[in-house]
């Protein structure tokens, strides 16, 4: 997120990629195994508009440290180092505005396949790097996207060219679509003055938690003990914990007080938002004896507003 606001964000939507993409770039990504649908319904196999004849019409190229399930499936799979993302990123950078580079292999690849892959995709239709956490695990973390969204867009002086961050968890879009929506900002929103303030190195929750300056918490739908550092979950554990979730994780089994939900989606109606930031209308299929994550967090905003009047 914080590479997006240092550069913007050339992308488009998954239906884009379906039915225009010819050239199909996963970079520190492996949705064979992490995106099972995204192959198979926008990126390789499926067939669009002006893609008819699905993947013989496309060339899938991947880019990763070890041999995935995902470079089985395509058409040009390169091993780099690991580490040397921003490396090769940046050489592919400079090929593509045409300057001529004294050296035989950048990331373990030679420069000869990298001069192939440049030519490919600057002569592309519609192109599209979608790239994964692999990216954010190598050296350069933030500097690796922004690399990404500068080369598509050095790109977009040839042909069409987009980009696109592989989101992990289900509705993870949505959290920050509905912060910029309401303060102008995607995370790290700090309220305690009464006004949105905004700092990822301060307000993040690794950051508050990690400076012990949280004395309580409440954990929505996410499994924070499981997934923050080892120092700063051992911390969250040590505060009063509260846990709202549909399933049992690391955090409900530790909480004091856990609050069960309807699972969205399957059991709550509402919206979600696509990995394109598309937002999407769910309908529940079946019943549930616990309440919606909606009607629980408007049952404490009630009691808190009543507190605070003194009712």
């Amino acid at each position: 997120m914080q590479g997006l606001q240092a550069i913007g964000l050339p992308t488009c939507t998954v239906g884009e990629i379906k039915n225009r993409a010819d050239l199909v770039i996963y970079w520190g990504s492996n949705p064979a195994e992490a995106h099972p649908r995204h192959p198979s319904r926008y990126a390789v196999t499926a067939k669009g508009l002006f893609t008819p004849l699905g993947k013989k019409e496309r060339t899938i190229v991947t880019v990763d440290v070890r041999p995935t399930s995902s470079s089985r499936m395509a058409n040009i799979a390169f091993q780099i180092k690991p580490n040397s993302d921003y490396e090769v990123l940046s050489v592919l950078s400079a090929l593509v505005k045409g300057h001529e580079l004294d050296c035989r292999e950048v990331g373990g690849v030679a420069i000869e396949e990298w001069k192939a892959l440049v030519d490919k995709m600057k002569q592309c239709k519609f192109g599209v790097i979608c790239w994964g956490m692999g990216i954010t695990m190598s050296r350069g973390k933030t500097m690796n996207a922004i690399a990404i969204l500068k080369l598509a867009q050095e790109l977009n002086r040839f042909t069409k060219f987009s980009g696109m961050p592989m989101r992990g968890h289900g509705n993870v879009v949505g959290i920050q679509q509905v912060l910029t929506w309401q303060t102008g900002y995607p995370m790290s929103v700090n309220f305690s003055r009464g006004y949105p303030r905004y700092n990822p190195g301060e307000f993040s929750v690794a950051d508050l938690v990690g400076r012990k300056e949280v004395d309580a918490a409440m954990v929505i739908a996410a499994d924070a003990v499981g997934h923050l550092p080892g120092k700063t979950s051992e911390y969250l554990q040590s505060i009063p914990l509260i846990a709202i979730d549909p399933k049992e994780s690391d955090t409900t089994k530790v909480a004091a007080v856990v609050i069960p939900v309807a699972q969205a989606g399957v059991a709550a109606a509402g919206m979600q938002y696509r990995m394109d930031h598309i937002p999407l209308k769910q309908k529940k299929v079946v019943d549930s004896p616990w309440p919606t994550d909606r009607e629980v967090l408007e049952r404490i905003i009630a009691k808190v507003v009543a507190k605070k009047r003194g009712s």
